[in-house]
């Protein structure tokens, strides 16, 4: 499972999550974009990312390629 949220219309994988104040959660996708995750933090499975959406949500094509590079071992 990968942590994910909502930014720019697209889903993000989740590299770091911090709170600011009482009520604001910001999080930083491994892409570097980075948003409010107000309307949530998800946990999707990692094949989410072999594609283009995951059903009708589009994916970060710099995330999946993240995602990508980490599933394969080093030479």
């Amino acid at each position: 499972m990968i942590t994910t949220f909502m930014a720019a219309n697209e889903m993000h994988a989740v590299y770091v999550i911090r709170r600011e104040g009482m009520t604001k959660i910001r999080a930083r996708g491994l892409c570097s974009v980075e948003d409010d995750a107000g309307p949530g933090v998800y946990q999707v499975p990692e094949w989410a990312f072999d594609g283009q959406k995951f059903g009708e949500i589009p994916m970060c094509v710099k995330c999946a390629g993240i995602i990508a590079a980490m599933k394969v071992p080093p030479r």
